[in-house]
Order: structure tokens, then sequence, then C-alpha cells
């Protein structure tokens, strides 16, 4: 019981940081903006460690969640030091190295639930397809600036993060289906989770090559407030997932 009000409280003030360091960086990336960033995305590593404690958890499952919140630390620290020409690359690597562990994670799952599954089906392909192209159709009409060779690592991110989501629904469902413990729980929170990552990421994109939202201050609050929300549900898998 202790673990789990610990998990809560974590939980709690990881949201309450995230206003703060909304603020601190209202006009751009300071020091105590990377301070508060930090702390928060340290939050989640905690939340992620309590979980596994409290689920007594030391599956496979369980580290890659913990490697891909580790990757998102990474993700953290480098894309918001945006001042610099190559930090912001690995930060968008850690983050889309985060995703292919996730998606690492929800295969572990469905294959031990669901061994006879394929690995992509049809409607997959069709979902991630469709949604790439309505990506670059939405950034077309709001003005978004992806040209030239950018658009091949923005699709490419596009793609992993929306085969994660497919992945994410499927592991839920599957894992729910099979009757296994806390399995509506498990369920919601890692669609719910992967849901808020894309639309965080969705907005990310718009703040960073539309020069009309860049200091829009709801557009900011909504990405990172999606982007918390995201981890920390995931951060609570290794304890609702113990199979």
């Amino acid at each position: 019981m202790i673990l789990i009000i610990l998990f809560l409280r974590i939980f709690i003030a990881v949201n309450v940081i995230n206003v703060f360091f909304v603020n601190a960086q209202r006009n751009g990336p300071t020091k105590k903006s990377l301070a508060l960033k930090m702390a928060g995305a340290t939050g989640y590593m905690l939340t992620g460690a309590l979980a596994m404690l409290i689920g007594k958890n030391d599956h496979r499952f369980a580290w890659l969640i913990m490697l891909g919140l580790f990757l998102c630390w990474i993700g953290d620290l480098f894309l918001h030091l945006w001042q610099h020409k190559i930090l912001p690359v690995i930060g968008f690597l850690g983050f889309l190295s985060a995703h292919f562990v996730f998606i690492a994670a929800y295969l572990n799952e469905i294959k031990k639930i669901s061994p006879e599954r394929s690995f992509f089906s049809v409607p997959e392909i069709i979902f991630v397809a469709a949604f790439c192209l309505g990506f670059l159709l939405f950034s077309w009409l709001i003005g978004t600036n992806l040209k030239g060779v950018i658009k091949i690592p923005i699709l490419l991110y596009a793609a992993v993060i929306t085969t994660m989501l497919c992945k994410a629904v499927i592991m839920g469902l599957t894992y729910k289906n099979a009757g296994l413990p806390n399995g509506t729980l498990a369920a919601a929170a890692a669609i719910a989770g992967a849901v808020l990552f894309v639309a965080s990421d969705f907005s990310i994109a718009i703040l960073m090559f539309n020069e009309k939202y860049k200091k829009n201050y709801p557009l900011k609050m909504f990405n990172m407030v999606t982007y918390f929300l995201a981890v920390l549900l995931l951060s609570a898998l290794p304890m609702l997932i113990t199979v």
C-alpha cells in the first residue's frame, strides 16, 4: 500500500511540475525549464520502477518498458537543448528508439498470449500509411514547413509511432480478452498512453516546424500534458501486466 501511495503521489507531482515547466519555457528553453523538465522525466522513471516493485514484475516486458522510458528521458534531455545543432538530433533518436522498444515490449506480450498472431496485418499497414498521408496533408494545410530531406525522418517517425499505437491497442485488447489479471485497467493504460503519445508528437511537430505556432502557449501546454500523461500511463504497465 505504501508503494502504491508513493506511485500516485509521484504521478500527481509530475503533472504539477509540468505546469511550471511550460510556464518556464513560455519564451523558449532556459536552465530553469530544463531542470523542471528533467525533474518530471525522472518522476516517470521512478513510477516505472515503483510499478515493477508493486507488481513484483521482473519479466522481459517490464524491463523493455523501463528501457523505453529511459530512452524518453534521454530524448527529453537532448531535445530541450534546441540551440545546439546536433543535440536535438540525439533527442529525436532517443524518442525514435524508445518507440521501437515499446513496440518490442508489446510484441513480446502479444506473442506470449497469442503466438499465432502475425507481426503485421493488412489493416495495420493501411492504418499506418493513411496516418502518414493524413499527417502530410494536415501539415500542408496549416502551413507547417516540412520541405526537402526533413520529410524523410519525420515520416519515418510518424510510421514508427503509429505502429507503436497499433501494437499497444492489439496488446491491450489481447490481454483483456484473454481474461488475465487487471485486464481492463491494463488495456486502458496501454491504449490511452499510446494515443496520448501520438497526440503529443503530432502537436510538437506543429510547434517545431510552423513559425505561426512556435510560441502558442495553449498548444505547448497540450503538448506537454499529453506527453507526461502518456509516459506516466506507460510506466504503470509493469504493475498491471505481470503475466
